[in-house]
């Protein structure tokens, strides 16, 4: 409420407060002081004030506080991949199953194909990768992963978990089965191995590199994509025609023949000392014949086109 009074020729707004936000003494406005800021006057009548000011304070300290019990208490459901619908867009849940694809995305980026057994769920995170990297919990192929997410729905992009809160990815390590490289066959297919192999040719195809890596029991195709290289510092160290290589992978299939598919290509390890006999390795002449002439075919990501025989090879 305003009223005018007259100032001299002129006349200014005065604004009237309530009688208790005035100092009874100085007769100034002190809002919610205890204690009038002009002339020191105690402001003994003024509980109403004072308690409403000290009751919001507790009001929100204690909402706060129930926000994060709900957030941290309250027990996310957990669902199966294939019941996801429509009407949980959304919503925060639980999905548990294998890790089937990784992928890193963007500077900080990871998104990875959970399979339960049901259906499979894209689990992507825009940004935590370096701190999961941390907690441990990047997961891998064949991993079992439980995570909690956001299920997110678009015309586009279908259906997705979005990762807020990295440390609430948890990981199960999968087992992984040293074999000789002969026991890497199709009646194997999808199994997560460790082979130790000798490059026995090296071909590049744009950023590719496909490699054949043999050991005494045989020789198996090894798949190097351009995605994946660039996060290699030294591709040359693990495509030397000659050199040892110790990697993971799972045991795949391209044209009817058994390859591996690399599991984490950071990981390929470059072995110091010489092991194989190369004079031992099956076909291993046919091989490099057939890899100087330029005819040996390359293998495809995801069953997709391969590369034709009459590209360009180069070799290291």
């Amino acid at each position: 409420m305003e009223k005018n009074r007259q100032v001299g020729g002129d006349t200014e707004a005065i604004r009237e407060f309530p009688e208790e936000t005035l100092c009874p003494s100085c007769g100034k406005f002190v809002g919610a002081y205890e204690k009038c800021p002009y002339c020191g006057t105690e402001l003994k009548k003024r509980m109403s004030i004072i308690f409403f000011k000290r009751a919001a304070l507790v009001l929100a300290i204690g909402g706060l506080a129930l926000l994060w019990f709900t957030a941290t208490k309250i027990k996310i459901p957990i669902v199966r991949i294939g019941d996801i619908n429509a009407r949980m867009n959304n919503a925060v849940v639980e999905v548990r199953g294998k890790v089937v694809k990784v992928s890193m995305t963007g500077r900080d980026g990871v998104s990875f194909d959970v399979d339960d057994g049901s259906e499979q769920v894209r689990a992507q995170a825009f940004r935590g990768r370096s701190k999961m990297r941390e907690l441990g919990n990047v997961p891998q192929v064949g991993d079992v992963v439980s995570v909690v997410g956001s299920i997110q729905m678009t015309e586009k992009y279908g259906t997705s978990l979005m990762i807020n809160i990295p440390s609430r990815v948890k990981v199960t390590p999968a087992r992984v089965e040293r074999i000789p490289i002969g026991g890497a066959t199709l009646e194997n297919q999808n199994k997560l191995v460790e082979v130790v192999g000798e490059i026995v040719s090296a071909r590049q195809s744009g950023g590719n590199i496909f490699l054949s890596i043999g050991d005494t029991t045989g020789v198996i195709d090894v798949p190097l994509f351009e995605s994946d290289l660039n996060r290699v510092k030294d591709r040359e160290a693990i495509s030397t025609i000659g050199k040892e290589l110790r990697v993971v992978g799972t045991i795949d299939e391209y044209r009817g023949k058994p390859q591996i598919k690399i599991r984490d290509v950071e990981k390929i390890e470059v072995l110091k000392d010489d092991t194989i006999p190369t004079n031992k390795i099956p076909g291993y002449e046919k091989i490099r014949e057939g890899a100087e002439k330029g005819k040996k075919p390359g293998a495809s990501r995801e069953g997709g086109e391969g590369e034709s025989e009459s590209q360009s090879s180069v070799f290291f």
